[in-house]
């Protein structure tokens, strides 16, 4: 079992019990990533599907202790926040994921559950939202870098036809020359390069947003 501590708090990784085979025995780059995460992932073995087994005492341990809202528009706590994007950056976007929370020390109770799903579904929400944003903003950087290096590329082509100079002439033309592949490049950096990141975390915020959210009580004993 994989334990990770953060502030006091908890968040756990159950093994699946021998459901990994040996590193000898995988084959392939692909073969080695996917068994090796089932050595600390629990998979449903009749859908395939990842499950984030969570430990906590309580609900408020989910949310963000400074935020007094109720839990439905609460932020939540900065170390979930940390453990469920790393475990979405583990597992491949190919696999579906779920969401199984143990609660330690509270009760079953339907009615704080359908609360805690919705605050976490808003979470979600609002980082998708603020992703679209930042993408967007990408979008039209990328459209204003290409005009403009098509309006520098027409000048330094258009000039010479028009335009007999001297040597300082040919500088500055050599510069607006430049100026058109410096923004160009720009634009591929920001759209190609660049954008790459966001359209990953976009995909993986996507994916919690849609995965399902169980929670486990701790049986008391009699």
């Amino acid at each position: 079992m994989k334990n990770l501590e953060d502030m006091g708090y908890k968040f756990y990784i159950y093994e699946e019990n021998s459901i990994a085979k040996s590193l000898s025995e995988m084959k392939g780059e692909d073969g080695v990533k996917r068994n090796f995460l089932d050595q600390f992932y629990t998979i449903d073995p009749e859908t395939g599907e990842y499950i984030i087994e969570i430990g906590l005492n309580s609900y408020d341990d989910i949310f963000n202790s400074w935020d007094s809202s109720v839990y439905n528009i609460r932020d939540l706590d900065a170390s979930l926040k940390s453990f469920l994007e790393e475990c979405s950056y583990d597992i491949d976007l190919r696999n579906v994921i779920t969401l199984r929370f143990h609660m330690q020390n509270e009760k079953e109770d339907v009615n704080v559950e359908d609360t805690v799903i919705a605050g976490l579904r808003n979470y979600f929400n609002y980082r998708l939202h603020f992703i679209k944003k930042e993408m967007d903003q990408q979008r039209k950087k990328v459209v204003s870098y290409v005009v403009v290096s098509l309006v520098l590329t027409f000048f330094s082509l258009y000039l010479p036809k028009v335009i007999e100079g001297e040597i300082m002439f040919k500088i500055i033309l050599q510069a607006i020359q430049l100026g058109g592949w410096v923004f160009l490049w720009e634009a591929f950096t920001i759209g190609f390069l660049q954008g790459r990141g966001p359209r990953k975390v976009r995909k993986e915020y996507k994916r919690l947003l849609d995965a399902p959210i169980r929670f486990q009580y701790k049986k008391e004993k009699r």
